[in-house]
């Protein structure tokens, strides 16, 4: 997380949250496994959020490093 700006940090968790949101439109578990499911449906979301947030708004580096 320390690689991302605060806009960059928006956009993953609206990817992760989004995700999570699309799972549960499309596809419906029961039990445990509807847990799992949307586990791994936030995390991929969040991923993709994360990887477009960087891309889009690179957080500035010191003039030290």
């Amino acid at each position: 997380m320390s690689r991302l700006s605060w806009p960059a940090i928006v956009i993953f968790l609206l990817g992760a949250i989004g995700a999570g949101y699309l799972k549960d439109m499309f596809i419906t578990f029961e039990g445990p496994l509807e847990y799992g499911a949307s586990a791994a449906a936030g995390a991929i979301g969040g991923l993709i959020g994360a990887v477009i947030g960087m891309t889009l708004f690179p957080k500035r580096s010191d003039t030290d490093e």
